[in-house]
């Protein structure tokens, strides 16, 4: 009975690692399409409903160089923590690829919650910053809360900013330190 506890222990803490896992990235032209088709609608919604929330995001948004929309990103933690989630990356208003979160912790933590988020980039520069690599934001980097008026005292940090809009759960804290966002142009070929 000892290795069966064991292997449930192991087990839930790991639960939390598998969410920093998004799935794989579409390969082909035509997975990218039904990637790009299934993401996109929600990510323009997402943002419709965080503008709702917060009319100061809206200039934000439209003078942005280009943004990242995650519609639902999930975090959990059992003293091991991940998040992961799959989001668009529009340039100029339009669709240009796809983007994935992940992002892991160790430490006392407890609790899962999903929220959405966006990434605004300001310029080409910080666009292609963010769009070249793997971008993380370091250590103990904390979003701005999508509530009316936030976006008006926005932070950015060469050329970015993100906001989170919690969508439900039992996680205190919109740390986005250590997330790593990977993009991928729609165009495969």
């Amino acid at each position: 009975m000892k290795t069966l506890s064991t292997i449930a222990i192991i087990g839930l803490l790991a639960t939390p690692l598998a969410l920093a896992s998004c799935g794989s990235v579409p390969s082909t032209q035509a997975e990218m399409n039904t990637k790009m088709d299934e993401v996109t609608p929600k990510a323009k919604k997402e943002i419709e409903n965080m503008v709702k929330k917060d009319s100061s995001l809206k200039p934000l948004v439209d003078d942005a160089y280009g943004v990242i929309v995650f519609p639902s990103v999930a975090s959990g933690a059992l003293i091991l923590g991940g998040q992961g989630g799959d989001g668009v990356v529009f340039k100029g208003g339009q669709p240009w690829g796809l983007a994935k979160l992940a992002a892991g912790s160790i430490g006392f933590q407890i609790g899962g919650e999903t929220f959405s988020e966006l990434v605004i980039m300001k310029d080409e520069d910080a666009f292609n910053m963010v769009t070249a690599n793997k971008f993380s934001f370091t250590a103990g980097v904390s979003a701005s809360a999508v509530k009316a008026g936030a976006a008006l005292d926005a932070k950015f940090e060469n050329g970015v900013a993100a906001f989170v809009s919690t969508n439900g759960g039992l996680m205190a804290s919109a740390a986005i330190g250590g997330q790593e966002i990977s993009c991928y142009p729609a165009d495969v070929e």
